[in-house]
């Protein structure tokens, strides 16, 4: 039975432990410290930080209110499934069999279980699923590199650099769903995301909105199982804390002690739910479920992400791939494709299929998309490039349409030409059925109000 925590401090080992009795307890690794001295009060810090800015917030702050939500709105989840390196639309979700060939390239449009749908050879598995999610074919933006297109498609915000050698300056929109719904639920982090990964954070909203990262395997990123440990050592142990902190609570200290504690608290909260424990714990699926996923990464990851969410977690961003194929850099657009599809195209049809299963499809919003789309012509290398002007999404659940194409790109998928959407107009779509208003303002650092989005609709089509 998972019991209870507690924080433990081993000497000058550079790591702090927290211990889970029953049968089970979790290592929080850090820096090692100069002498022990000063090694407890850090090392309590790192039981919210984790040692990655994996920081967990009260769950007591006040829920914010929200404006214009869908019915049940507030009680959904959601699930991002991102494709990092920005994938092809040609050989994904808009393929152009009337194109010449170096622009269509080697694959062929199949047809999908939705009169006159066609997406690519390469998602058979979604095909056939193809009536529990709608299309968008209208995206885009005006940002060509990694950095500045993943700013854009996690936020909603145009970055002014191409790469990553500027910070996220808005929140992605995982510490938005954080902020506005309290970073805990049911003893759940409300922003999870598998595995760990560059994709932004919580900016000036605070490190306790910032994602908790999750490999994989369903291990939580900083911590280590080890074998039990008596939970009567728990009393004990909070109480020499508690009087610890009494002695030290004094002038500039006592906001950064309030803040750790509400951490510390959060922490604890995780650690002595059962729900929480049981759903990182993947092997309590059965095989069937886990061969429907698979045991690639992304199989993995998706089902952690179900589980995740039923447990209660408000949003789980998963990333699936490496999509950056310009030929001799990142893979052809066959090999690519061939590494990349097979996963995506098994996965995703499973979580649509499971998430059906268990009736939770109106109750989880699920969008996959990347930071772009890829050039009409294949490159010389037989690869194709980045590029912004045209790129696909997909949408499924929380309370969406199903079955719909919205928008169109020109006949060689150039770019967007029928129904011209933005990120912002998707990410806008995404907090509507969430019951988040997009309008909703934060204080970033410099004391400015800054709005969830900073324009955008919801997909009407989509509603």
């Amino acid at each position: 039975m998972f019991q209870g925590v507690v924080v433990e401090d081993n000497g000058c080992g550079g790591h702090c432990s927290t211990v889970v009795g029953g049968r089970m307890h979790w290592t929080i690794w850090g820096q090692p410290e100069q002498s022990c001295e000063r090694r407890g009060r850090r090392n309590f810090l790192r039981v919210g930080a984790l040692g990655t800015g994996l920081t967990l917030a009260g769950s007591r702050r006040a829920r914010a209110g929200v404006v214009g939500a869908s019915p049940g709105a507030q009680s959904r989840s959601a699930i991002l499934v991102f494709l990092a390196g920005g994938p092809s639309h040609y050989e994904t979700f808009d393929p152009k069999p009337g194109a010449p060939l170096e622009i269509r390239g080697p694959f062929s449009p199949i047809a999908t279980n939705v009169g006159g749908l066609r997406i690519s050879e390469n998602l058979p598995r979604l095909a056939g699923v193809a009536d529990r999610y709608s299309l968008v074919r209208s995206c885009h933006h005006e940002n060509p590199g990694h950095g500045g297109g993943q700013r854009q498609v996690q936020t909603g915000y145009k970055s002014a650099s191409l790469e990553h050698e500027l910070p996220h300056d808005y929140p992605v929109v995982g510490s938005v769903v954080a902020k506005a719904r309290g970073t805990m639920s049911r003893g759940l982090p409300t922003f999870i995301r598998c595995p760990d990964s560059n994709d932004g954070g919580a900016a000036f909203l605070g490190n306790e909105f910032n994602p908790f990262p999750v490999y994989s395997t369903g291990k939580p990123v900083g911590l280590e199982v080890h074998g039990s440990m008596p939970l009567a050592r728990l009393s004990d142990r909070r109480a020499l804390r508690e009087k610890f902190d009494r002695l030290v609570r004094q002038g500039q200290e006592q906001r950064v002690m309030d803040a750790m504690d509400a951490m510390e608290q959060d922490a604890y909260q995780m650690l002595t739910s059962t729900a929480a424990h049981e759903a990182f714990d993947v092997a309590r699926e059965s095989q069937a479920v886990r061969d429907r996923y698979g045991s690639h990464d992304a199989g993995k990851c998706l089902l952690l992400a179900r589980r995740f969410i039923e447990a209660g977690a408000g949003l789980v961003s998963v990333r699936i791939g490496s999509w950056d194929h310009h030929g001799n850099a990142g893979g052809t657009v066959v090999s690519g494709a061939k590494e990349n599809c097979p996963p995506l195209d098994q996965a995703l049809s499973a979580l649509l299929i499971d998430l059906a299963e268990r009736g939770m499809t109106d109750a989880v919003l699920v969008w996959c998309w990347g930071e772009f789309g890829r050039t009409p012509r294949i490159n010389n290398t037989g690869g194709r490039d980045h590029w912004p002007q045209a790129m696909s999404v997909l949408m499924a659940g929380g309370g969406l349409a199903r079955g719909r194409v919205v928008g169109a790109t020109s006949p060689k998928g150039e770019y967007a030409s029928d129904r011209i959407l933005e990120p912002a107009d998707v990410l806008a779509t995404v907090y509507r059925q969430l019951g988040i208003d997009s309008t909703r303002q934060f204080i970033n650092a410099a004391g400015r109000p800054i709005s969830i989005l900073p324009h955008g609709v919801p997909i009407h089509e989509l509603l």
